[in-house]
């Protein structure tokens, strides 16, 4: 399956059971209305935690009849980080949602050592684009978490990607391993390890997938560029995931999808156990 839109995704989410989440600091009116909106597509359960005064109040200003949920009180950063990611170590919910928390002490209290969510992988964030004029959804990883990934790093950012996708349905997913040119060289070092990153990944990865590396942008995504210059690629010039060497050509290239090209992102860091949105 290739999704087309997050339309797609959101009519294949409401023909399953909504997900349990969790809401760490759900007092903020932007974040209720967007609990708000996926309860009504039926595709959330909300257990919220935060300021109860102010969560209500909020709610209540936006038409959002929250008394029928959960409301865990919590008042500072840490706390409302710790209680939303308890809910998920006893295993009431199978989510969690980063409210109105910055990003330090949401990821703090989820990887708590006494919480035990984090089972020794490589944590990442995956970026998913819906793109005006895109023929699909393309993904990206990491342009959140990891800041310059070595290459064991790399090679389990690119698998919780993987995983990722397959779990949402996408039928052997075809990667990119991004770099400035599609030949190898030794004076880019980028393109050497996106060579043997890709060439290991084919030999140890027992599900169905298409990885090539390195290939440029534009070679990732576009079946014309691969004509132009005469190149023959098995993902043929439609990739689903792009893998990017750094958190800076991640950052870059997610902003400029979402002022230039006007796409919209969701993102979502992958924790092995749980996904956090």
């Amino acid at each position: 399956m290739r999704y087309k839109s997050f339309k797609d995704v959101i009519d294949v989410a409401r023909t399953r059971p909504p997900v349990k989440m969790s809401v760490a600091a759900a007092h903020d009116l932007d974040v209720l209305q967007a609990v708000k909106g996926a309860v009504e597509l039926g595709i959330i359960e909300p257990y919220l935690v935060g300021d109860p005064r102010k969560i209500f109040e909020m709610a209540r200003e936006l038409d959002f009849s929250v008394e029928e949920y959960p409301v865990y009180p919590a008042y500072t950063e840490n706390e409302n980080a710790f209680i939303a990611a308890k809910l998920a170590s006893d295993a009431q919910v199978q989510a969690i949602m980063k409210g109105f928390v910055n990003s330090t002490p949401f990821l703090k209290g989820v990887l708590h050592k006494d919480l035990n969510l984090k089972t020794g992988s490589v944590i990442s964030h995956i970026s998913v684009f819906d793109i005006p004029g895109a023929d699909q959804l393309i993904s990206m990883s990491d342009g959140g978490i990891n800041i310059a990934p070595n290459f064991q790093q790399k090679k389990k950012i690119i698998l919780n990607a993987v995983q990722f996708l397959d779990g949402i349905g996408v039928d052997r997913p075809r990667v990119a391993i991004l770099a400035a040119n599609e030949r190898v060289s030794e004076k880019m070092p980028v393109t050497v390890e996106a060579d043997h990153l890709a060439m290991l990944i084919k030999n140890e990865y027992s599900q169905p997938i298409l990885i090539e590396g390195p290939l440029p942008l534009d070679l990732a995504i576009s079946r014309e560029s691969l004509v132009h210059k005469g190149l023959d690629s098995e993902l043929e010039g439609a990739a689903d995931l792009l893998i990017v060497p750094t958190i800076e050509a991640g950052n870059f290239l997610g902003k400029a999808i979402t002022y230039f090209a006007k796409g919209t992102m969701a993102g979502i860091v992958l924790v092995r156990r749980y996904r956090l949105s």
